[in-house]
């Protein structure tokens, strides 16, 4: 009789829980509810677009059986979006569909010399910008190209840089740089461009002044920027930059300040050596 009852007891809990899902499954949607997280980046994609997007995708939900909406089937269709890092959907027990998405954070805008825009987020992505989205990122411009063989592999790292080549080198370190301007409190609220030479080496353009900041791989292009983030933070606070013209950071332990002459132009044998904090 003890087996019976425990028997019984058993199959009334599975009917129970078998009958809930039946129950849930066949629950209509009430609501949609999407909500999009952007870190530090300004907003590019909207949760009025991508419920727009879904809606052409996969028509409205509201309404809709809970069994008939795949979870993985938006996630999957989210993912493939090139500003979406991550997406997770899930129903609630009110009838509600909750999509959570964060979008991809650019750290560079970039413009190629075949006249093509992408970002770089801060994980390396390589976005291509194919409309007006405007965020507050440095702007990267010269001798820049995004050949195929870089747009097949579709992101950018900075593991290994003195072993790459060409271009592919350029622009992990171009990316390097990026996300170091990003990270400096100071240096990001400083510096508006980067600027690739057909050499390789980079200039960098200020948002106030105008002078010039020279660094290059050659002597470890983070310390360069640290140099600079002291520079910034303690010397040009007493002697101003606008008295010079070019700011040259390639130099180990030190920055050369070439001032401007009385005409403004940059005058060669006019120098200011300033020792860095080491």
């Amino acid at each position: 009789m003890k087996i019976l009852v425990m028997l019984f007891i058993i199959i009334i809990l599975i009917a129970i829980v078998v009958g809930s899902n039946i129950f849930v499954q066949n629950q209509k949607i009430k609501q949609l509810d999407v909500l999009v997280s952007y870190g530090k980046t300004d907003t590019i994609i909207t949760k009025e677009l991508i419920s727009e997007e879904l809606e052409s995708r996969f028509g409205k939900f509201v309404n809709k059986e809970r069994k008939t909406v795949e979870g993985k089937d938006i996630e999957e269709f989210l993912m493939n979006k090139p500003y979406v890092e991550k997406a997770e959907v899930y129903h609630t027990l009110k009838g509600v569909l909750k999509i959570e998405i964060k979008q991809r954070e650019p750290v560079v805008r970039i413009y190629t010399q075949r006249e093509k825009q992408y970002y770089i987020d801060k994980e390396g992505k390589i976005i291509e910008i194919n409309k007006d989205e405007s965020t507050d990122v440095v702007v990267a411009s010269g001798y820049i190209d995004m050949n195929l063989s870089i747009l097949k592999k579709g992101s950018i790292d900075t593991v290994n840089i003195k072993d790459k080549k060409g271009m592919e080198k350029n622009l992990s370190n171009l990316f390097l740089i990026a996300k170091r301007l990003q990270n400096d409190s100071i240096l990001n609220y400083q510096i508006d461009q980067i600027y690739l030479n057909k050499n390789g080496s980079f200039e960098l353009i200020p948002k106030i002044g105008n002078y010039v900041i020279k660094i290059d791989e050659g002597n470890d292009l983070e310390t360069q920027l640290i140099k600079l983030s002291y520079l910034y933070k303690d010397s040009f606070t007493i002697i101003g930059w606008d008295n010079y013209s070019v700011v040259d950071l390639r130099y180990r332990n030190q920055v050369v300040c070439t001032k401007k002459s009385q005409s403004g132009i940059q005058d060669e044998g006019n120098t200011t050596t300033i020792i860095n904090k080491e």
